[in-house]
C-alpha cells in the first residue's frame, strides 16, 4: 500500500507511510507534527499517527560497505536512545510466555473462536493510554480471523503477553506522549513474531526490522498483511550475529573513483565554518585514493576531504595511509621532487634506520596490570606511574589512551594477543615529543599532521615501527611510507586492509637520499604537483 495522503478528519487512525533503504534511518526520527505538516495535516491531540513499518534484510556485498553499513546499525540504534522517542529493542525472539503471564489466561471459555478473541481481547489494557488500547483491541480480532482451534488461544494470548511485556512497563507510561514509539527489532524471527510486528505497526508504533541473513525473506512475504512492511533487500547475505554495540573503522572511496569533477565539486563546494579546536574528539577514516590523488589531497584540510564529517562532540578526520612502492620510470630527481612538495611545517620525516633489538616480552610485564584478555584499562592507565603525559590536556591524554584500544579492536596489527597488548601499551607511553608537539597543534577539522617515511634499507619494519605508524594514523596522521626498493616493510605486522599500496614500474637499489628540510609553510601547490610537472621541462 503506497500512501499518498490522508484527510485530518479521520480520528485515531494509523496509516503507512513510505521510506527508502537510504534514508530509513533518518526518516525514522521525524516528529510527528513533522509527519503530518510535511503531507497536508497539522497537529492535533489525538491526530492521525503516519508510521514507517520497514525490513533491512542481508548485507552489502563489498567489505568496506558492509562495514558502513553496520556502522549505519550502530548510530540508529544509539541515536534513538537519545532522542525523545521511545525505544522498544528486542534481539532474537522473545522469550517463552513465563507461567505468571500465562495465569492470566486461565479460565478462558474455548468453546468457540469468537468466545476466544473476545475474553483475550478483554485483557488488553495499556496503562494510561486509551488510544493504543483501543487500536490494539480494533485489531486484535483482524489478524486472528483466520486461525482457529487450540492455535487461536495460543497465537492470541501471545500477542497481547508480549503486547504488555513492549508497552506495559513504567518506562513506556513515562514515555508514551514524547513521539511516535519505535519497536527495533533484529535477528532471527518466527512467524508469530512476525505477526506482532504487525500489530504493533497498526497501533502507530514505528517497526524496524533488521536481519543480516536473507533466509527470513520467503516468510516475510508470506506474511506481509496487505503489503504493509516495505521490505529492503540488500545484495548479499551473512549469518546472524549480535547487533553492532561499537563502530568500525572503514575506507572511504574518494570521488577519483567515479569521475575527477564529482572530486573537484566535493572538495571546493564551500567553506565550513568552525571554532578553533572546537572538539576535542576524533575518529579516522582511512580514504582509499588513486596514486595522483594523493598530491591533490595531502595538503587539503581536513574538512575539504571526502568522507569529513563533525556532527555534536566528534570529528571524522579522512586520513591517508600509503605505501609508494618503486619509482615511477626510474626518474630519482622527480621523486625526490614528490618528497619535498609533500613536507609542511605539519610533517614528522623519519629516515628508515636499522631498528634496535625487539624488546623481550618479559620487560614488558610492567604493562600486564593495564589490560585483560583485548581490554585495555584506559583510565588505570592514565592515572599511574606509565603516563608520561600528565602535561598534556586531559582530553588529549584521553584521546591517546583511547587509540590504543581501538588499535587493538581494528586487528589491523598482526600479532598474537600476548605480544599485541603490552607493546600497544608500550608503544602508546612512549610517543616522542614531536608527534606530540604536532597532536597538541592539531585541529581536527584543519591541517592533518603527517608522517613521512623514507625506506631504502633491506631490513624490514619492526614490530613496534608498525605498531607507531597504525596507532599515528588512528590519532588522525596522514602516513606516506617511501620504498623506492620495492622491498617488504610495513607488510610484515600490518594488515593490507590499513593502507593502499601503490606500485611504481620500477625499483632502485643503493639510492642515494638527499638532505631534506621541512619547509616554515605549505608548500604553494603551483610549484609543484600537476602543473609543476607540466612545465619542469627546462628549469634548472
Amino acid at each position: 500500500m503506497i500512501f499518498e495522503g490522508f484527510s485530518t478528519e479521520n480520528k485515531r487512525l494509523v496509516q503507512n507511510i513510505t521510506t527508502s533503504a537510504q534514508t530509513l534511518n533518518k526518516d525514522i526520527f521525524e516528529s510527528h507534527s513533522e509527519r503530518l505538516a510535511s503531507r497536508g495535516g497539522h497537529f492535533k491531540e489525538n491526530e492521525l499517527i503516519p508510521v514507517y513499518f520497514a525490513a533491512l534484510v542481508g548485507v552489502p556485498t563489498e567489505k568496506n560497505d558492509r562495514s558502513q553499513f553496520r556502522n549505519m546499525l550502530y548510530e540508529l540504534k544509539e541515536d534513538l536512545i537519545k532522542s525523545p522517542k521511545f525505544l522498544l529493542y528486542v534481539e532474537n525472539e522473545f522469550t517463552a510466555p513465563t507461567a505468571e503471564e500465562l495465569s492470566g489466561f486461565e479460565g478462558i471459555d474455548i468453546s468457540d473462536s469468537d468466545s476466544i478473541i473476545s475474553a483475550v481481547t478483554e485483557k488488553i489494557n495499556i496503562p494510561q493510554d486509551e488510544i493504543r488500547t483501543g487500536l490494539a483491541k480494533e485489531t486484535l480480532p483482524l489478524l486472528l480471523k483466520n486461525i482457529s482451534g487450540d492455535e487461536l488461544l495460543v497465537k492470541a494470548r501471545t500477542l497481547v503477553i508480549k503486547l504488555n511485556r513492549c508497552l506495559g512497563s513504567k518506562a513506556y507510561t513515562e514515555h508514551r506522549e514524547q513521539e511516535i514509539p519505535v519497536l527495533l527489532y533484529y535477528g532471527g524471527i518466527t512467524e508469530d513474531t512476525v505477526m506482532f510486528l504487525h500489530f504493533m505497526s497498526r497501533l502507530g508504533i514505528d517497526v524496524i526490522y533488521i536481519c543480516s541473513s536473507k533466509d527470513p525473506l520467503p516468510m516475510l512475504a508470506k506474511n506481509n498483511l496487505e503489503g504493509r512492511m516495505q521490505i529492503f533487500e540488500l545484495s548479499d547475505s551473512e549469518p546472524v550475529s549480535t547487533y553492532p554495540d561499537k563502530p568500525v573503522r572503514t575506507k572511504l572511496a574518494t570521488a577519483a573513483y567515479n569521475a575527477s569533477k564529482e572530486l573537484n565539486d566535493i572538495l571546493y563546494s564551500g567553506d565550513t565554518m568552525f571554532r578553533d579546536h572546537q572538539f576535542e574528539n576524533m575518529r579516522s577514516v582511512t580514504l582509499s585514493t588513486t596514486y595522483e590523488e594523493i598530491d591533490i589531497l595531502w595538503h587539503q584540510q581536513s574538512k575539504y576531504r571526502t568522507g569529513f564529517k563533525a556532527e555534536k562532540d566528534i570529528v571524522d578526520v579522512p586520513t591517508i595511509f600509503a605505501k609508494i612502492s618503486g619509482v615511477k620510470d626510474g626518474d630519482t630527481d622527480e621523486y625526490w621532487d614528490d618528497v619535498k612538495r609533500k613536507l609542511s611545517p605539519y610533517t614528522r620525516l623519519i629516515y628508515k634506520s636499522p631498528s634496535y633489538k625487539n624488546i623481550p616480552l618479559y620487560q614488558l610485564d610492567v604493562y600486564k596490570q593495564f589490560y585483560d584478555g583485548e581490554k585495555i584499562f584506559a583510565d588505570k592507565l592514565k592515572n599511574s606511574p606509565c603516563n608520561k603525559y600528565s602535561f598534556l590536556s586531559d582530553s588529549l591524554q584521553n584521546l591517546i589512551f583511547g587509540k590504543l584500544q581501538e588499535a587493538v579492536d581494528s586487528k589491523l596489527i598482526t600479532l598474537p594477543t600476548e605480544e599485541l597488548m603490552p607493546m600497544i601499551i608500550y608503544v602508546g607511553t612512549n610517543i616522542e615529543r614531536e608527534i606530540l608537539k604536532l597532536l597538541q597543534k592539531y585541529d581536527f577539522t584543519k591541517d592533518i599532521p603527517k608522517l613521512i617515511v623514507i625506506d631504502v634499507i633491506e631490513e624490514t619494519f619492526s614490530k613496534i615501527e608498525c605498531i607507531q605508524l597504525v596507532l599515528y594514523n588512528l590519532l588522525g596522521f596522514d602516513v606516506l611510507v617511501y620504498t623506492p626498493t620495492g622491498y617488504k616493510n610495513i607488510e610484515s605486522f600490518v594488515s593490507s586492509d590499513a593502507f593502499e599500496t601503490h606500485t611504481m614500474n620500477e625499483f632502485l637499489y643503493n639510492i642515494r637520499v638527499p638532505k631534506l628540510k621541512i619547509p616554515d609553510t605549505i608548500p604553494d601547490p603551483d610549484g609543484g604537483g600537476l602543473f609543476g610537472k607540466l612545465f619542469k621541462k627546462g628549469r634548472k
